[in-house]
């Protein structure tokens, strides 16, 4: 069940990206699912994805794609040769279907980062022994050892009989935490 407020059908997927892309979005993350692959990727300022070394992304061979901004998420889908369904998902088009915004919530993305990255990179590289390393946008300060979740706000439904169900999720943005320290005074009772 999703709300859309824009819909284009038998497009590729980065037809659907210079659409949502351009002209005023500037600060666009995703992800494409391939076969083999789900890399991440920054708008470039004609709406084409760009990974973490500024190459264009050629999108040929992926089957799923999402982008988002905080204000508005991009579905795309390949239904059959490179050629799939968008959606944009928005507040706005969610309430126009009788669902109601929820709570806030963040998933973790596996791994840390392992060393300081410059402010300016707007990419860091995150490592887990299970899954290698793990390019990221992510802007804001990072720190070494910082965790990066993947915030999301989810939508609600209420059924004729009051049961409330969430029945979709719009992606916001990706965001590093600075790693707990340990306290002082756990230090010195522990001494």
């Amino acid at each position: 069940m999703t709300a859309v407020a824009v819909d284009l059908d038998y497009c590729t997927a980065a037809q659907a990206l210079t659409v949502f892309g351009t002209p005023h979005r500037s600060s666009v993350i995703g992800f494409a699912y391939s076969p083999v692959d789900a890399p991440w990727f920054r708008l470039g300022p004609n709406g084409e994805p760009r990974d973490a070394d500024n190459n264009v992304l050629d999108l040929t061979g992926f089957f799923e794609l999402r982008a988002f901004d905080g204000e508005a998420e991009l579905r795309w889908w390949n239904d059959s040769g490179g050629l799939g369904t968008a959606r944009l998902i928005t507040d706005q088009a969610m309430a126009g279907r009788a669902l109601v915004v929820g709570e806030t919530y963040r998933r973790l993305l596996w791994g840390k980062v392992r060393a300081p990255i410059e402010p300016t990179e707007r990419w860091l590289s995150l490592f887990d022994a299970r899954i290698g390393n793990l390019r990221v946008p992510v802007d804001g300060p990072i720190f070494p050892d910082s965790t990066v979740w993947l915030e999301a706000v989810e939508y609600l439904s209420e059924d004729n009989h009051g049961n409330v169900s969430a029945v979709d999720e719009r992606l916001i943005r990706l965001v590093a935490e600075e790693p707990e320290t340990e306290s002082v005074e756990r230090r010195d009772e522990s001494a």
